[in-house]
């Protein structure tokens, strides 16, 4: 009888095999929503309706941490606080791997629109090669590429971070895209950019499974 056990239990081994994870298992991706806390961000006009960058980039937060916890990862939502350095600290603090600060683009010109995404050091060029070219393919937008610069979450703290300006609320289509979102619409701007940071966070941790912790100069 004890070895029909033992064999039984082998079985259910075979059948129901433990699952091996995805490259997300494990990992904590802090996301910051750009703005808030009565900060506005940028402000785009369709037909009349204000699109506040704020909003937008909330809604890019939401859809993102959906598919982070499908994919098995833990999404920390950044405590939006009026210090850039404060956020970083809050994304430290709750042991994440790497930050992506969601923003978006404004301008005088209401058919201005590109994606460009900003870092500081050398780490955070490494992580945004996977996050920024996703998000240019997704959107089909012009690529101005990923910038070094000295301003952003990414100045501060330890984490590979890359800060996003993945299109410009300004432009006329992307503000009625994304009221099209708030009525329910699907396969929007917002949905095409969360499901392409997803896919670059899938292909960073593939290619470094050790995580991201600690920056190099």
């Amino acid at each position: 009888m004890k070895n029909s056990l033992v064999i039984l239990g082998l079985a259910l081994i075979v059948a129901f095999p433990v699952s091996a994870g995805t490259p997300l298992t494990g990992k904590v991706i802090a996301l910051d929503a750009g703005h808030g806390g009565g900060e506005t961000g940028a402000v785009g006009v369709c037909n009349g309706a204000e699109v506040i960058e704020a909003d937008v980039n909330l809604a890019v937060r939401k859809e993102l941490k959906v598919l982070i916890a499908v994919g098995e990862g833990t999404a920390h939502e950044v405590a939006q606080l009026s210090s850039r350095q404060d956020r970083v600290a809050d994304a430290e603090a709750a042991g994440s791997d790497v930050l992506i600060s969601i923003h978006h683009n404004g301008s005088t010109n209401t058919s201005a629109d590109y994606a460009q995404s900003f870092v500081t050091q050398k780490n955070d060029k490494i992580f945004a090669g996977y996050i920024h070219p996703k998000i240019v393919n997704a959107l089909e937008l012009p690529d101005k590429g990923i910038k070094n610069d000295g301003y952003g979450m990414t100045v501060y703290g330890s984490l590979p971070g890359v800060l996003t300006e993945s299109y410009f609320v300004t432009n006329t289509d992307a503000a009625c895209d994304f009221l099209n979102y708030q009525n329910g619409a699907t396969n929007t701007r917002v949905q095409k950019e969360a499901q392409a940071m997803y896919d670059g966070l899938v292909a960073y941790f593939s290619a470094n499974t050790g995580g991201g912790r600690g920056r190099n100069k």
